[in-house]
């Protein structure tokens, strides 16, 4: 009898931890989360890929994010919000697109733009919504290409941006981590911004653990 019932809580235990329920992360960034930039054969290696799959099952990924998208795309958020009932988690990852306005009123503008999207993240999926600000990464200013002339202002507004996105993280209560100096400048080469495959497995490596955490 006791042998019958040892059985019978290691196939219950079994059973249970196959059907642990995976937890819905939805990710809102730009198109270094989208990984428009990678080529085909590199698809496979876009950061968010490569969390979800180390995750075991634990994270599903919702991918959100969109090319050349700045911070003011309010309207774009609450769009996605309004096709996703339920979520166990968010992460904001923006600010690359936002840089490129040199003026003082980059930084405040992001910031309250942030703060709305928590706000209505929090809204929909209730107060205690795990959030998860990511700093923006750096640059190679040799390779920017097209916006070189104005890399060394951009590389300063990509440090005040994840400065200000870490602070407004403490004041909301989310969760915060910076990309910025992750990525390696042979990773970068392309065009100066979106990571190649090593590049990606780089930002993974940062993002991985934390997502697992976020709760």
């Amino acid at each position: 009898m006791l042998r019958v019932l040892i059985l019978w809580l290691a196939l219950s235990l079994g059973i249970f931890a196959q059907s642990t329920v995976a937890r819905r992360v939805i990710l809102f960034g730009d198109s270094i989360t989208a990984g428009s930039a990678l080529p085909k054969e590199e698809r496979g290696k876009l950061w968010v890929a490569q969390v979800q799959e180390q995750s075991d099952g634990a994270l599903t990924l919702i991918n959100e994010a969109k090319g050349g998208r700045p911070t003011n795309s309010l309207p774009e958020f609450t769009e996605v919000l309004s096709r996703h009932s339920k979520a166990a988690a968010l992460v904001i990852a923006l600010g690359m697109n936002d840089s490129r306005d040199i003026t003082p009123q980059c930084v405040p503008k992001a910031v309250a733009n942030v703060r709305a999207m928590i706000e209505k993240a929090r809204a929909a999926y209730g107060a205690s919504l795990p959030v998860l600000l990511v700093g923006p990464s750096n640059i190679n200013k040799a390779a920017l290409g097209p916006t070189k002339p104005i890399a060394n202002e951009r590389e300063v507004k990509l440090r005040e941006l994840g400065a200000a996105f870490e602070k407004l993280a403490a004041e909301t209560k989310c969760e915060f981590v910076s990309l910025f100096g992750i990525v390696p400048d042979a990773a970068l080469l392309k065009d100066g911004v979106h990571p190649d495959g090593a590049g990606n497995t780089a930002i993974a490596q940062v993002l991985g653990p934390r997502l697992k955490a976020l709760r």
